[in-house]
């Protein structure tokens, strides 16, 4: 073979390697060459690849609850502004109506101006009194036409707020078509990834998620207990836990009740949730409004330390904060972790895992 042809072989060679190497789908598993099946991936790499899945559905599905809460905000302002709009009009239109009265009396009178009339009064005292009428009604006019000036502009400004209002409420109607999107395209590939498991695996998995559930049913009876007796346990919690009582002890025993639900992005209960939806679900059925977003939440109520914490208070993780629980005493919370383990029960301080550390408590109410 001729040295041309051979640097060609060894071209042709170099590119197929180069080409295997560097073929690679969205998530880090390789692509194989066409004809040649992809590699199966192993249960470990599925459950990395669908908690990294989670996390940019996580942050997605933040962003999505912070666009609710300033969607509602909207909502209520364009509401306000509307009932400015009614009432203006009605002023307006009372006003313009008054307006023409002045006119129709003008014409009654002969449509002559007043001051021609007052040239025919009989002596000098009838001209000034007619003059007086003459001055206080070109006054009173003056002043309605100016009135209904003021109230035209001022109908005018009112129906440009509610205009802005409108925009900021469509735009953000698209914030939030386009964040569901991602999160349905993100669990979309989550479920995909799942379906590439073996029978053997999948049976597995399902196997490891039983036994989250009951031990998770097993601890929510043990805080559940703990709360009837209105006591803590004193084992070896990392904080000074106090007795749950009045509104805190009505929203751990709601947040208790969750225990298996199912996670849901964007879910408020009562049947599935996500984080915040969660915290903000148990708070409520206490009387107390919470945002929905997780982020919004870390600056409603009073902050407190850890070892200052109580059952009912909320716990915060990330940076910035994406992810929100319940403490329930003990060291623990209950929260809303993710579509694997759903409602479940964790260590108060790493309920965020390696990704979202403990970023901080508050107390609501």
């Amino acid at each position: 073979m001729s040295a041309q042809p051979r640097r060609r072989a060894r071209l042709r060679r170099h590119l197929l390697v180069l080409s295997v190497g560097a073929a690679t789908v969205a998530g880090g598993f390789a692509l194989a060459p066409a004809g040649i099946a992809e590699p199966q991936p192993t249960l470990e790499e599925v459950k990395s690849r669908v908690d990294e899945l989670h996390e940019k559905a996580s942050a997605a599905n933040e962003r999505y609850n912070a666009a609710t809460d300033t969607l509602a905000e909207i909502q209520l302002r364009l509401s306000r502004a509307q009932t400015d709009v009614g009432r203006q009009e009605a002023r307006v239109k009372k006003l313009t109506a008054e307006t023409g009265m002045f006119a129709a009396a003008t014409y009654r009178a002969g449509g002559l101006d007043p001051a021609i009339h007052a040239l025919f009064a009989d002596d000098a005292d009838d001209f000034l009194t007619q003059a007086s009428v003459i001055d206080a009604y070109s006054t009173q006019q003056a002043e309605q036409l100016e009135a209904v000036s003021a109230e035209r502009r001022e109908l005018e400004q009112k129906r440009l707020v509610a205009d802005e209002e409108r925009a900021r409420q469509e735009a953000i109607k698209a914030v939030l078509t386009e964040e569901k999107e991602k999160i349905d395209g993100l669990l979309a590939e989550q479920q995909k990834l799942l379906a590439r498991l073996t029978a053997e695996e999948q049976a597995r998995l399902e196997r490891e998620r039983q036994r989250e559930r009951e031990a998770a049913m097993s601890q929510r009876e043990q805080a559940s207990a703990r709360i009837s007796r209105g006591s803590s346990s004193g084992s070896d919690a990392p904080v000074a836990d106090v007795p749950a009582s009045g509104r805190a002890a009505i929203a751990v025993r709601a947040g208790l009740s969750k225990v298996g639900y199912p996670y849901v992005y964007g879910g408020k209960g009562p049947d599935s949730f996500d984080c915040s939806g969660f915290t903000s679900g148990a708070w409520r059925q206490a009387g107390v409004s919470l945002s929905s977003s997780s982020r919004a939440q870390a600056s409603q109520g009073t902050r407190v330390s850890k070892d200052q914490l109580q059952p009912g208070d909320i716990l915060f993780y990330g940076s910035p904060v994406s992810h929100v629980a319940m403490y329930i005493g003990d060291g623990k919370v209950v929260h809303a972790s993710n579509p694997r383990t759903d409602v479940t029960i964790a260590p108060a301080f790493q309920a965020g895992g390696s990704r979202k550390p403990y970023a901080g408590a508050m107390r609501p109410g």
